[in-house]
This record gives structure tokens, sequence and C-alpha cells, in this order.
């Protein structure tokens, strides 16, 4: 079973709904999907092999893990990153 992962935007759609499916499936504990264009992070818990959606963070916000307690993320920095 896999604690967590991250996707990063500019994913076709249905490559985010295939890894969706997948990562529930084998029991990923926690999913971030990271849209840079819109500046914000979904964050997806699996609770009884479904997930839910645990948080929306925009750029103001820090993203904290539950699945790794000592993680967080503050997500203006992230974005402000050149590309």
């Amino acid at each position: 079973m896999g604690e967590g992962a991250l996707s990063i935007g500019g994913e076709a759609l249905k490559d985010f709904n295939e890894k969706f499916n997948l990562y529930q499936k084998y029991g990923v504990q926690e999913y971030w999907i990271v849209d840079p264009g819109n500046r914000t992070v979904h964050v997806y818990a699996l609770q009884d092999g479904v997930y839910q959606v645990r948080d929306l963070y925009s750029e103001q916000d820090s993203v904290r893990s539950n699945v790794f307690q000592d993680f967080q993320l503050p997500l203006g920095k992230l974005f402000d990153l050149p590309i």
C-alpha cells in the first residue's frame, strides 16, 4: 500500500482520472493534485477504500500532509518558482 502521491498540472484530464483510479485501487492514502494554472492544490484522502476531498488550498495557504506529519508546503513559494 502506498502512502502518498503528487500530480502536477499540465497533464490531460484523462491522465488525472487514470492515476486517481489507480492510486485509489492500490490504497494510496493521500493524493495531491497541483494545478499551477489556477494556483491551487486539491488534496484527497482515502476513506474506506474511496477518495474523499480533504481540502482545496490556494496560493495563500500552506498544505500539510496527514500521511507525512512533518511535511508542510507553502504554496506561494511553490507557485512563484520559475518554470
